[in-house]
This record gives structure tokens, sequence and C-alpha cells, in this order.
């Protein structure tokens, strides 16, 4: 069916992350397919926040995304290529599954919010501009 599924997660949400990743291991069980999970780690953005943290500050947040990615996809008793990327998630999902010429996307996404209707959830945003296939799996609150 898809030869290669991308599934961007938050390891800060961790029970929505395992949650997709549940669903995402269910879906493509039959599949034959390389699954990549990514996480992507926010940068600071302008010069003038950045100026407040510690020089280690990216480097120390890189560390700590790949170690509770790594817990993450073990604990879901996942096979997956782990990767961990910084910037601004929408922008760095849609380029990585270029870059790793994914089929599927399987993101998962909350219930929208007024904020989501005015600016965009990064699931829509994902939807919207990737070239790949999406699957949106919604929580269930």
């Amino acid at each position: 069916m898809y030869n290669r599924v991308l599934i961007p997660i938050d390891v800060l949400v961790a029970q929505d992350a395992q949650d997709l990743l549940q669903t995402a291991k269910a879906l493509t069980s039959g599949w034959n397919c390389d699954l990549h999970v990514v996480t992507v780690i926010p940068t600071v953005g302008m010069p003038i926040v950045g100026s407040y943290f510690d020089e280690k500050f990216e480097s120390e947040s890189v560390a700590a995304g790949k170690k509770q990615l790594a817990e993450a996809v073990t604990a879901a008793g996942l096979e997956a290529t782990q990767h961990v990327l910084t910037g601004t998630v929408y922008d760095r999902v849609i380029a990585h599954a270029d870059a790793i010429d994914a089929d599927l996307i399987i993101i998962g996404a909350h219930q929208p919010e007024l904020r989501d209707y005015l600016l965009g959830s990064n699931a829509a945003r994902v939807v919207r501009h990737s070239r790949q296939s999406v699957l949106v799996v919604r929580d269930s609150d």
C-alpha cells in the first residue's frame, strides 16, 4: 500500500504521542513499509529571544528530544527510524517527508480551538502544503 510512512509526534505530549504511535502501528501492521518517526524541537526564533538562553540550550534540547523520542518509540513497540529536527514544525515535517521520499504522513490533531481557525494548526498546514497523502488522526476527546 505505502512504502514509507512518516509519523510526526510531539514528545512533550506523551499520551497523545503514544496514542498516535499505537494507531499508526495498527494501521501499518500489514503494509510491509518503512516507518519514520519525527519530532521537531522549535527554535527560539528571533535573536533577541535567543539571547536570553544559554548557548547550550539548543543542543541540550535536541539531546533531550532524542531520548524522549527513543523512549516513545520503544514504548509503542515500533521498529522505526527516528529523527529529531529543529525549526518550525510544519515546515520541517513537510521538508522531511520530501527528503525521505515518504508516501504517507500520519499526523495527530486535536479538536480545533478558535485560535486554530485564525492561525491554522501544524496538522492543517501539513495537510494543505505537503505533496504526500496525509492521514489525520483525531484525539478521542
